[in-house]
């Protein structure tokens, strides 16, 4: 933004003659001079206060010093960011203002509350647009328009709420409109989060940060788990899906508990039954496995599960993947001929590969 938008005149012009303007460095480095460093201490203050954890964000203050707007991330173009900061001026597509008629006025018609949802999104503020999507597909007839359902994709997060229904019993609707890999995910992690967690880590926690980042934990493991229990709700609840939440559910359980035996076992399994593999979501469990595994004895049960990946040339990085893991369950030579093939696929010069092809061939360890 400091370089591409900020720099140009139109956008200069607009701050300035609209605004006092102040850039603060929320975080803090080795290099920084003494004037960052004298903000560090309003730096946290601002974080703290207004819950700053997305970056860039812009906060927008009254002559009284009360947050009026927020804007959160960065624009590819000028005029549309200067398009959003123009509602920062205008009391009546203030995010302040519009929340305000939402909660203590209860203004609830459709044409507002599109307004508010398209505010709440500018500001980041994930846990209230949950509120305000809800309420306008409450208000709604129909609610299997392209953008209801867009709507519902974004403000479903719990089973009570009004789309989920909608995610469930329509699914040629649903994902003509946002496609089975998203509506499947966001069932997901619902049945996962009303019918998994809570069994699998007593008094557990879920944190959701901004740009819909979750984090899971605060709990203790719970090491007799009912699984044919869990499955038999799930069953009841999610029909055809249910297979694949207990897989997912069961995967999360084994990671987090570091049960590399039953992880591997369960990947190869799906490896082995599944018809239309997730390579991503190998890709994924591999990376996982050579973080947060420091016993050897299990990579070379991963390298089973994991050979999708050395077989998918259209994406150069899942063989770079699949090379580090060979190395890691003891197999250098085929580890250096995955290193290699991906050096030629993505056909430019990495000084980083090539340092791990060195590291590999003089048998140090790698990350």
């Amino acid at each position: 933004m400091a370089v591409t938008i900020f720099s140009q005149n139109k956008v200069g012009n607009f701050f300035n003659k609209n605004f006092i303007n102040v850039a603060v460095q929320m975080d803090s480095t080795g290099k920084d001079n003494e004037d960052i460093k004298r903000w560090y201490k309003d730096a946290k203050m601002i974080a703290d206060t207004y819950k700053v954890d997305v970056y860039p964000t812009y906060l927008f203050f009254n002559q009284d010093g009360i947050l009026v707007h927020t804007i959160t991330g960065a624009s590819d173009k000028a005029n549309d960011f200067i398009e959003k900061a123009k509602d920062a001026l205008d009391p009546k597509t203030q995010y302040s203002k519009l929340k305000e008629d939402f909660f203590e006025k209860d203004k609830r018609d459709s044409a507002f509350l599109l307004l508010l949802i398209n505010s709440a999104t500018t500001a980041g503020d994930d846990s209230a647009l949950h509120t305000y999507i809800n309420s306008y597909i409450a208000s709604q007839k129909s609610l299997l328009t392209a953008r209801n359902i867009e709507l519902i994709a974004r403000g479903t997060s719990k089973s009570s709420d009004k789309g989920f229904d909608v995610l469930l019993n329509y699914p040629k609707e649903v994902e003509a409109v946002i496609g089975k890999e998203k509506r499947i995910r966001i069932l997901n992690t619902i049945a996962f989060d009303e019918e998994i967690f809570p069994v699998i880590m007593i008094n557990g926690k879920k944190t959701v940060y901004g740009g819909g980042l979750s984090i899971y934990g605060g709990g203790t493991m719970n090491k007799h788990v009912d699984w044919p229990a869990i499955k038999r709700k799930i069953d009841l609840k999610y029909h055809n899906l249910s297979n694949q939440i207990i897989f997912q559910g069961k995967l999360k359980y084994y990671d987090w508990l570091e049960d590399w035996e039953n992880f591997n076992a369960l990947l190869l399994r799906y490896t082995s039954e599944c018809n239309n593999i997730d390579t991503n979501l190998i890709d994924n469990m591999a990376g996982k496995l050579m973080q947060d595994c420091k016993d050897k004895k299990y990579f070379n049960d991963a390298t089973k599960w994991s050979e999708v990946l050395g077989k998918n040339e259209k994406h150069p990085y899942y063989l770079q993947t699949y090379g580090r893991l060979l190395y890691k369950a003891g197999k250098k030579n085929a580890a250096i001929k995955y290193i290699k093939k991906y050096a030629s696929l993505i056909k430019t010069s990495n000084e980083s590969t090539n340092d791990l092809i060195e590291r590999m061939k003089e048998g140090e360890e790698i990350e």
